[in-house]
């Protein structure tokens, strides 16, 4: 009697389920914690990349400015006067155009395309 008092209440097979529920629920948690540390990686990955594509889109288009800039006419001629440059506007008559003819190639100046 004396021996029932203080024997285990908790049965074998109890004991062995608790275990096997402690260990289901420490790998679902580090399982968790494995993916969720990868989804945050790739979310990190995929701002920098945004990142990355909007500065080189700023770029692009900072460079297409500057080049309309820099070949813009009436901004050549403004920056050739000021430097001085003896480079000067042609006249239409001294441009030629090349024409591919049948018989080869043939240049024509603008002066016989007028006549």
């Amino acid at each position: 009697m004396i021996r029932s008092r203080y024997s285990s209440r908790i049965s074998f097979a109890f004991l062995v389920w608790m275990v096997v529920f402690a260990i289901l629920a420490a790998s679902g948690g580090v399982t968790y914690s494995v993916l969720k540390n990868r989804q945050v990686a790739v979310r990190t990955e995929t701002e920098k990349l945004r990142r990355d594509t909007a500065l080189c889109n700023m770029n692009a288009n900072q460079y297409r400015s500057k080049t309309n800039a820099l070949t813009n006419r009436w901004d050549m001629r403004e920056r050739l006067e000021q430097d001085h440059s003896q480079l000067r506007d042609i006249d239409r008559s001294q441009i030629e155009i090349a024409r591919a003819l049948r018989t080869g190639m043939a240049r024509l100046t603008s002066a016989a395309l007028h006549q």
